[in-house]
């Protein structure tokens, strides 16, 4: 049987008022803009130290090496921001902290979400990331193998884009790193510049701070002994 419903007070009104009211103002006001500003934050603050990017250097280095005779990421690795703007448009957000600039842009490629990373050190792209997540193995597969049909041409199913990295004429590498649901395509410059400078002095500094901690431990050793 139905039933009508009681009649609702005033205070109901204005909670609901109130509600909507609040909801408008963050939409308005770019409350949701900040959330994702503090998410981005968090993400790419892990760059401010160095030592990821020498991680990242070090790691391509253990990978076999595929060369081509395409450019990779022509006119965006080594340009400045000017350039980087006029091609791709206004970042979705832009991460600064003293000569690293990280641009954030959101696509979306047949259907297929991405988040590209634009990585400068002194107003120069070293780095891009591609960022795919939550993909079937049907997707991940049709990257695969549109990278491998664009770059490597005849040779697509001979190469192991998993094990190995692509390199072109200008000292510019492609990795493929297959995490769990998802894949990153990094596309990294290995040429002479300001980064690549202060990437060899972070590995030198790194290196002389094991060895000083190698003898000071013989050091005391001696002295125990």
């Amino acid at each position: 049987m139905a039933t009508i419903a009681s009649p609702r007070n005033f205070s109901y009104y204005l909670r609901k008022g109130y509600l909507l009211s609040d909801l408008t103002k963050k939409i308005f006001s770019g409350n949701y803009y900040h959330s994702n500003t503090s998410y981005y934050k968090t993400l790419l603050s892990q760059y401010t130290n160095f030592s990821n990017y020498v991680e990242i250097f070090t790691g391509s280095t253990k990978l076999s090496t595929v060369h081509t005779g395409i450019n990779i990421q022509q006119g965006i690795l080594g340009a400045n921001a000017r350039a980087v703007t006029s091609k791709y448009g206004k970042p979705d957000f832009i991460f600064a902290e003293k000569n690293l600039s990280i641009y954030v842009y959101k696509w979306r490629f047949n259907g297929l979400k991405t988040r590209c990373e634009v990585h400068m050190y002194n107003d120069k792209v070293f780095l891009v990331n591609y960022v795919y997540n939550q993909l079937a193995k049907h997707e991940r597969d049709y990257i695969v193998n549109t990278i491998a049909g664009k770059y490597l041409e005849k040779y697509t199913n001979q190469v192991n884009l998993m094990h190995s990295k692509i390199s072109d004429n200008n000292n510019n590498v492609l990795m493929i790193d297959d995490f769990l649901m998802g894949l990153k395509v990094t596309y990294l410059s290995t040429s002479e510049s300001d980064w690549y400078e202060r990437m060899i002095a972070e590995i030198n500094e790194k290196k002389a701070r094991y060895e000083q901690k190698i003898k000071t431990g013989e050091r005391r050793l001696y002295n125990k002994l």
